[in-house]
C-alpha cells in the first residue's frame, strides 16, 4: 500500500501490484536487487547506477563489433521482456570510440526494432567522454562548474564566516574535481569500442 502525506494531510491508500513505491527510501535498494543480474545477461561489460545502465564492448574489427553488439542487445531485450521491463528509448544512445576515420552514423545499433542513435559525447558516471577521448568537453564542463562555484563563493564572502565558506567550497568543488568513476575499461580499448547508455523504465 502507498499514500502521500503533506503535513497533516494524507491521500487515500492505493495498492501497488508491481514496481516500487515512488520516493520511498528503500526503493533504490529494491530496484537494484531487481535489475542486478542484467550484468550476466550478455557479454557486454555492464555498469549500473540506479536505473542508468552502461554497456561497453571492444573489437579490432568494425564489422565484427557491429554484429556482436546487435546480437548481445537481443539478449538484453530478452532479459528485459522476461523481467517485465522496458528501455526508455528517448534516453538510450551510444557512442563509438575510435581514433580511426569512421562515420558513427554507419554503425547500426538496433534493439527491439528501435534504432539507437549515436552521440558525439556521452556522460559516464560524471565523466563527459567524447568519441575521440580528447577530454575537451569534460574539461569545459569542469571549468564551467568551477567558475560558477567561484562566483557563488565570491558573493558569499561578504555575508558569512570562513567556516561556512569552507563548507560551501567543499560541497560545490570537491565533487567536481574528484570524480569517483571507473573509466579504465573505456581507456583500455581496442581500435573500435562502443559505449551504450540506457535508462530502464521501472
Amino acid at each position: 500500500m502507498q499514500y502521500t502525506k503533506i503535513e497533516a494531510f494524507k491521500s487515500s491508500h492505493k495498492r501497488i501490484s508491481c514496481g516500487v513505491p515512488q520516493g520511498s527510501r528503500i526503493s533504490p535498494f529494491l530496484s537494484f536487487i531487481y535489475i542486478n543480474d542484467i550484468t550476466k545477461a550478455s557479454s557486454f561489460h555492464t555498469t549500473l547506477f540506479a536505473d542508468d545502465i552502461n554497456h561497453h564492448m571492444s573489437n579490432s574489427c568494425f564489422n565484427v563489433l557491429q554484429t556482436t553488439v546487435n546480437l548481445e542487445l537481443c539478449k538484453i531485450d530478452h532479459w528485459l521482456r522476461a523481467n517485465k521491463l522496458s528501455l526508455n528509448f528517448n534516453k538510450t544512445n551510444f557512442m563509438l570510440l575510435t581514433s580511426r576515420k569512421h562515420n558513427p552514423a554507419s554503425f547500426k545499433v538496433i534493439i527491439n526494432n528501435h534504432n539507437i542513435y549515436p552521440e558525439d559525447n556521452l556522460k559516464y558516471l560524471g565523466v563527459l567522454l567524447d568519441h575521440k577521448l580528447s577530454w575537451k568537453p569534460h574539461v569545459q564542463m569542469v571549468k564551467t562548474q568551477l567558475s560558477r562555484a567561484c562566483g557563488i563563493l565570491s558573493k558569499l564572502k561578504h555575508y558569512t564566516t570562513l567556516p561556512v565558506l569552507k563548507v560551501v567550497y567543499n560541497s560545490l568543488t570537491i565533487p567536481t574535481i574528484i570524480t569517483q568513476s571507473s573509466i579504465g575499461d573505456v581507456l583500455q580499448m581496442q581500435p573500435f569500442s562502443l559505449s551504450l547508455s540506457s535508462k530502464i523504465k521501472l
